[in-house]
């Protein structure tokens, strides 16, 4: 997988970041669409989880339970009884 950042997205969207499966793969970060560098990594963490659920097909869901199931993911240690 490769990763790429632009600094403008010239798209008419507010997506942070993008996954995208021809060939190896490669997700695109918009920094444009970034408050700061956390919301950068969390980007980073988001889309690379994206690609793995689809390069794996480890589940079979749909795009909001994907999206469901990240956030999980991404907030675990709050979900997660200590």
């Amino acid at each position: 997988m490769d990763m790429d950042f632009r600094v403008n997205d010239h798209r008419d969207s507010k997506e942070h970041g993008v996954t995208l499966f021809e060939g190896k793969g490669r997700i695109i970060i918009y920094l444009q669409h970034h408050e700061n560098l956390t919301d950068i990594y969390s980007t980073i963490q988001h889309e690379s989880i994206h690609w793995c659920l689809e390069k794996y097909h480890h589940v079979d869901i749909d795009e909001y339970q994907e999206h469901d199931l990240i956030f999980s993911v991404m907030w675990a240690e709050d979900y997660i009884p200590s």
